[in-house]
């Protein structure tokens, strides 16, 4: 089947920009053993369109946005009466292959009516998939694409974070970081606030004065954070902050992944910057309050510390639990 798809359409139900990201993975091994002619990805992100905009410098050359379908496509009831005749927006009859990542039945059918002629999803363990394999889903948002299109190609396949960074951004980095010195990556802000996914301020402060011995803590913080930058900056006296030193050129994610290249390690908490960073070639440190198994970077560069699974809150860990995980691993 993998020689005849010319059109293959990825739907990823993820809609922030981390999500994304962290799918690029299953859109770079969909071009290595597809090779389609035009790959269509498709994304509840509220007509952000990260591919054409922040993340335009990750995305794949072959990869082509889907903006014709309706906002939360899939989400709702009357979907399932429009998706069939949501090909007439393409110059084909039928997609060669649809991969749909999300598990929810009821979303599935509807993605399922778009025409096509393979069709695969984790939802009810594959069981809608054509073709079919009887096989459970991992709990993994990378891992149960993966582990189908391995028994499809009949080949082990694993995920593959290499990325070239643009030259102009890797120089950008060297100007800010250069490598006569040595530096440690920090990231602790959240997209969301309302949700317990940050360290205690106190505790990462001690963790950043540690390591302040020997290397520049360089935190990845964005500007509207100006109160926690002040914060940092009296009681971390080492502290750098390179993003305020970027022309607005490069003030991109592309940006935070060549700047996480070029530090000794990274500590992050679960937000998008973590998988920007996953992609820069270099030992990120990532701690989850919680389902951290769905949804972190598989590759042997991401450290992940399972808070729940730990049994510990993420703003209750001390500086000595988080510096004994990074001295373990």
């Amino acid at each position: 089947m993998y020689l005849k798809n010319k059109n293959i359409l990825f739907i990823n139900t993820g809609g922030g920009l981390g999500d994304a990201l962290n799918c690029l993975p299953i859109i770079n091994c969909i071009n290595k053993y597809f090779k389609p002619k035009d790959l269509y990805y498709y994304s509840v992100d509220l007509d952000n369109y990260w591919f054409e905009t922040k993340l335009k410098e990750f995305k794949p050359k072959i990869l082509k946005t889907v903006k014709v379908f309706p906002k939360y496509f899939g989400f709702r009831d009357f979907h399932k009466k429009i998706s069939q005749n949501l090909i007439n927006n393409f110059n084909f009859d039928q997609f060669d292959l649809i991969i749909d990542n999300q598990t929810r039945f009821k979303t599935a059918l509807i993605y399922k009516k778009i025409p096509h002629k393979y069709y695969i999803t984790p939802c009810l363990n594959y069981t809608l998939s054509n073709p079919l394999y009887f096989m459970s889903q991992n709990k993994n948002f990378n891992l149960r694409i993966f582990n189908y299109l391995s028994k499809v190609l009949s080949k082990r396949i694993r995920p593959n974070y290499n990325l070239k960074i643009p030259k102009e951004f890797m120089s950008a980095a060297n100007k800010l970081m250069p490598n006569n010195k040595r530096y440690i990556g920090f990231s602790i802000t959240v997209g969301h606030p309302t949700r317990k996914k940050e360290f205690n301020i106190d505790e990462i402060i001690k963790v950043a004065n540690f390591y302040s011995k020997n290397f520049i803590p360089t935190f990845f913080i964005e500007k509207k954070y100006e109160k926690l930058k002040k914060l940092i900056k009296k009681k971390v006296p080492k502290s750098f902050f390179p993003e305020e030193k970027i022309s607005t050129k490069y003030q991109k994610p592309m940006i935070v992944t060549a700047l996480g290249s070029l530090t000794k390690f990274n500590i992050s908490v679960d937000n998008g910057i973590s998988h920007m960073l996953s992609f820069s070639g270099v030992k990120n440190y990532i701690f989850y309050s919680e389902n951290s198994e769905k949804f972190k970077p598989i590759n042997k560069l991401s450290i992940v510390y399972d808070c729940k699974k730990n049994n510990k809150k993420i703003d209750e860990l001390k500086a000595e639990e988080i510096i004994e995980f990074l001295k373990k691993y």
